[in-house]
Formats: C-alpha cells, structure tokens, sequence
C-alpha cells in the first residue's frame, strides 16, 4: 500500500528527473511558489481548489505520473483531513502533554520542511543570479552597457500603455517588469539587480533575442535611441529618468522622444494596434501574450483595469469569464464570457479584402 502523500510523490519525481524548481516552472508555466506550494501542500497559496486541482493534473502531466491516481489521492487527503475534528472528538481521551507533545512534533516538521524547501529554492536562485551578474560588465560611469544573450527567466511583464506628449511611471522589480508598444514595437524594461546605488536596468526590442542593459542611479536622465548600436532597430528614441532606487526595485518616468528620421515604417491606412481594455470585477487568473511574447500571468484582483496593445496577435485567457468585462479598439463594453468558465480570445491583424491598402482587426474563429 502507499503510505507517500501527493507532494512527497510529486516532490521525489521532480528530484529524480535532475530538475530545479526554476526547470520546472520555465517549461510549464506554472509559478515557481506554486509549484512549491503543491509540493509542501500548502494549498492555501491557491486562490480556488480548481486552481490547485488544474496545477496539479499540469505538473503531473509533465512529471508523467498517474494523474488520476495523483488526483484521487488529493481528494482522499482532503477528506480525511475534513474528518479530522470528528476523529479527535471520537479518539479515546489522552493526557495533555501526550497530545501536546504530538502537536508540537507535527507542526515542527512540517515548519522544517517548508523551510529546506525555501532555502533549496532561494539557494537556486542565488546561484542563477550570480551567474547572470558575471555577465554584466562594471560601470564607472552614469550608463555603460552589456548584450545578454536573452531575457531573464522568473519575470512577469505587466502591459502599460505609453501615449504621446505624456510621461509614464514605471515600477520595475525582481520578480515584475513592463511591457509597452513604441511605433508598433513590442518593447520590454526590467531590473536585473542593483549595485552600489546604481540600478541595472535591460531593454528588450521584440523579436530581438539580445537585452541592451543600462546601468542608472537615482535622479539621472538616460537616453535610449536608435543612434545606439545595439539599439539600431528601435524606431524613436526613449527618454528614462530614475526616480527611485531600492536595494531590490527601482521606479523611472518613461517618456516617447523623436521619432527616427527617414525610417519610420510606412503603415497601411487605418492600421492601427491590437487594443483591449479589461476590467475586473471579481478576481481572476489571466495569461496574456502580445506579438509571441508572454505578458503578465497571474492572479488579477477586483477592481483592476489593464490596457493591452500588440501589433498582429494578441492572446487573452482569462480563468473567470463571467468576472471580466472588454473593451475592444473602441467596440462596445461587453462580458467576457460565462461566470466560472475558462476564456480564450486571440485577436490578429489581418488583410482588408475589400481594400488592399488597409489592415483590420478580427477575432480568431470569427
């Protein structure tokens, strides 16, 4: 008979197979403190048992376990400890220092393990970040840059909008970055770590594979233009002025300079970006994608609004269908889908067949 529990299984196939926590998450999208959580049955970190049912069958899947047995034997868990207060309630009376004795050898080990399981983790992510920081070259003056070979892994980007004539802030921290369009560009900006004061900021030109990093401290001015080299694809400059910076976060205004004079990409009439307007009203999980680029994912609270923008694709999954409502490139304010149902949209740039000189905006399965 199997006397193992479902995140002793999960954990122990994980461990046999060589992978990290961070392997895991790369190559199924599930979050690192997810993957954690399922393997520590800490089931509290989910915000739904649909949540933590659906991460399960998915790391299952990926470890190739037995899925159903995995899932049966959660819900026989679940039970059994559902049952708990009555079996306590029926159990032949102990002394108390036995039963406080019991209690305390149980909520020890489980405080153990939970914490051999954080340190593993931080321990991996140490190490990834101090490789990635041998990379980066030392600066010795306001902005001296490095090309990294790709975008950090563990980073969700959050789409913001950068109109003209108008400066943006920008939180950018560890774990979250920013994701905006610039003349039809898809363009991302996160912090890589800080050093000495001095914030060590990547840019990212999508589908470019390199990261243009940029050093910058509290109150300086940098330029981000196509005049750069390594920015020679980027279509008008970008003003980024740090406000702020943290021992972990930094936050810069974020301002549309000149446009690049003779090589603006000449865009068919009316063709105009991918937009939608999304506003919660209950929470949510979301995954987006813009142009092939993974946005934000995550948990989404009430009360949030986000403005998404792409050029030819854009991807919307929504775990809440009835919780959201859209707004798309002006159409009218509309309910995402039915309450408790998982949601899809994928909008794409097409040709305009009653008129070659124009693009529009359709909706994939129209």
């Amino acid at each position: 008979m199997n006397t193992k529990r479902v995140g002793q299984i999960i954990r122990e196939a994980r461990e046999d197979k060589k992978l990290s926590v961070k392997d895991v998450a790369k190559e199924t999208n599930i979050a690192a403190k997810y993957i954690i959580a399922l393997e520590t049955e800490d089931y509290s970190q989910f915000p739904a048992e649909t949540f933590a049912l659906g991460f399960l069958k998915n790391y299952a899947s990926y470890l190739k376990l037995d899925t159903a047995m995995l899932l049966n034997l959660y819900r026989g868990e679940q039970i059994e400890e559902s049952q708990a207060p009555l079996e306590e309630l029926t159990r032949p009376t102990t002394t108390a220092f036995s039963l406080d004795r019991n209690k305390i050898i149980s909520l020890v080990s489980v405080f153990l393990f939970v914490i051999s399981a954080y340190i593993i983790y931080i321990s991996f992510e140490d190490s990834n970040s101090g490789s990635m920081d041998e990379e980066t070259a030392e600066v010795g003056s306001t902005v001296e840059t490095v090309v990294s070979s790709d975008i950090p892994s563990g980073i969700n980007f959050v789409s913001q909008s950068v109109p003209e004539n108008a400066s943006v802030p920008f939180i950018l921290t560890e774990d979250r970055g920013v994701s905006f369009s610039v003349n039809n560009q898809q363009c991302k900006m996160f912090i890589k770590g800080v050093s000495n004061g001095k914030a060590n900021l990547g840019f990212n030109i999508f589908p470019e594979k390199n990261v243009y990093f940029f050093q910058t401290a509290e109150g300086e001015e940098t330029i981000l233009s196509y005049r750069i080299e390594e920015l020679s694809s980027l279509r008008r400059d970008i003003r980024v002025v740090t406000q702020a910076v943290t021992e972990k976060s930094a936050k810069v205004l974020v301002t549309l300079k000149e446009e690049r004079e003779g090589a603006a990409v000449k865009s068919p009439v009316g063709d105009v970006p991918i937009q939608v307007t999304l506003f919660f009203s209950k929470p949510s999980y979301v995954e987006f994608v813009l142009d092939g680029q993974m946005g934000e994912r995550g948990l989404v609270s009430a009360g949030e609004v986000k403005h998404l923008e792409a050029r030819d694709r854009l991807e919307i999954k929504v775990g809440d269908g009835g919780a959201v409502e859209m707004v798309q490139n002006g159409k009218e304010r509309s309910v995402l889908g039915k309450p408790g149902k998982l949601v899809k949209k994928i909008f794409i740039r097409k040709p305009n067949p009653y008129d070659s000189t124009q693009s529009i905006i359709g909706e994939l399965g129209e």
